[in-house]
């Protein structure tokens, strides 16, 4: 189908003469400029083009920013998950915003340094920085292999100063994390209308959210993935797997962040919290957070929720621009991955807490809380045959119970 590509000169009415053909597979036309402006020197410029479009066997994009944004789009994005897809969008449209290239050959070294800059100045984290990045050097890696450019510039690292800070938050505490269990009966007030049943409803949607709380708190989940968690073995989404001794997580690709099927062991207090519901209930979603208008699977609407809870007890995580940044549901999966770093091994905190790379686990979460280590020097002080035995002190886990200490081998 190739040899059927003719490239034919068109005058345009401007400066240079442009060249065309009509795409064999889709019938679009596609031209550009010949960069001539005799028809002579054109004719030889579309004999050229010509042959590569037949040796390449098809459509050839243009370096123009808007092509090539379209040709990524239309030939990569399409076929990633939804949101790989909105942050890839994102990055182009802080690119347009920022620095509104005509082409995507203007992309060197100085222009990404100067990208990474405007970010900054705009506001966005390193975090979200670097994010921008690892987009915008993987869509150079698509130009460069579709010949669109010839090679991908080298992308300049940030400051390590300003990247020093990795998390947006920070993990809470225990008693931190009992607050904001009180603070869903003060948020969801119990209405004044003495009826059983309006009472009833209210405390079933008070328990419904302390449950996803709880199952946030011990399991490490995203908020996403603990809103798609399903009992159902056949249902889309993450499942829960207790067939066996122990409990599993199985995430299919589409679910994963890593974008492979996985099968991950749970803690074995999350597994105890999964247990304690009654078989008879185990069918449909495991959590289902009841909001004003019922059940709501709104991610967006539940983060909202939490954030609440976490203004109303007062768990401040962050500050930006001179505001408080109150608690959220990550915080949540932070404390869970500051907890375990301290009875488990890196490359087990990383699938609990599933990551693709261990090199992410020990960023986040090994070795970044002097005040833990302050303290487990001083327990080891005060128990001196701790150090020679390996035992730590046990951790009082919210509501006063003790957190086992063992990762593995346990009832997982």
């Amino acid at each position: 189908m190739a040899d059927e590509i003719n490239v034919i000169v068109v005058n345009r009415g401007r400066k240079f003469l442009y060249l065309r053909y009509t795409c064999p597979v889709t019938g679009e036309k596609i031209e550009k400029s010949s960069e001539e402006t005799t028809e002579k020197e054109a004719r030889k410029r579309a004999g050229e083009w010509q042959a590569e479009l037949r040796a390449g066997g098809g459509k050839s994009t243009s370096a123009r920013w808007e092509a090539f944004r379209e040709a990524y789009e239309n030939g990569k994005v399409f076929n990633l998950r939804d949101r790989t897809a909105e942050k890839i969008c994102s990055t182009f449209n802080m690119v347009e915003e920022l620095m509104k290239p005509d082409s995507v050959k203007r992309i060197t070294r100085p222009w990404l340094t100067e990208f990474q800059k405007r970010l900054l100045n705009a506001g966005r984290s390193p975090a979200t920085v670097e994010s921008h990045c690892r987009h915008l050097k993987a869509a150079m890696n698509w130009a460069r292999d579709e010949k669109i450019i010839q090679t991908v510039p080298q992308f300049p690292k940030l400051n390590k100063v300003r990247s020093a800070k990795v998390m947006k938050g920070r993990p809470i505490t225990g008693e931190e994390f009992d607050r904001l269990i009180l603070a869903v009966d003060t948020l969801l007030k119990m209405p004044a209308d003495p009826k059983l049943e309006v009472r009833q409803r209210k405390e079933n949607q008070r328990e419904s959210v302390k449950f996803l709380l709880r199952g946030l708190w011990l399991s490490g989940l995203r908020l996403g993935e603990a809103l798609s968690l399903t009992w159902d073995q056949w249902a889309d989404g993450i499942r829960v797997d207790m067939s066996g001794d122990h409990v599993f997580l199985l995430i299919p690709a589409e679910s994963e962040k890593g974008g492979q099927d996985r099968t991950y062991p749970v803690t074995p207090d999350f597994a105890e919290l999964l247990r304690s519901v009654p078989e008879s209930q185990r069918s449909g979603f495991v959590f289902n957070p009841i909001l004003h208008r019922g059940d709501s699977r709104r991610l967006n609407s539940v983060s909202d929720l939490i954030r609440k809870l976490g203004k109303s007890a007062q768990i401040k995580v962050d500050e930006k621009g001179g505001q408080a940044i109150w608690a959220s549901a990550h915080d949540l999966r932070r404390a869970f991955g500051a907890r375990w770093a301290r009875r488990v091994s890196s490359m087990v905190l990383k699938d609990l807490m599933r990551h693709a790379s261990v090199s992410t686990t020990e960023k986040y979460y090994v070795g970044i809380n002097a005040a833990e280590t302050a303290a487990l020097l001083a327990g080891l002080l005060r128990n001196p045959e701790s150090a020679v035995t390996g035992d730590t002190v046990p951790e009082k886990a919210a509501g006063g119970d003790t957190v086992p200490e063992k990762a593995a081998g346990g009832d997982t």
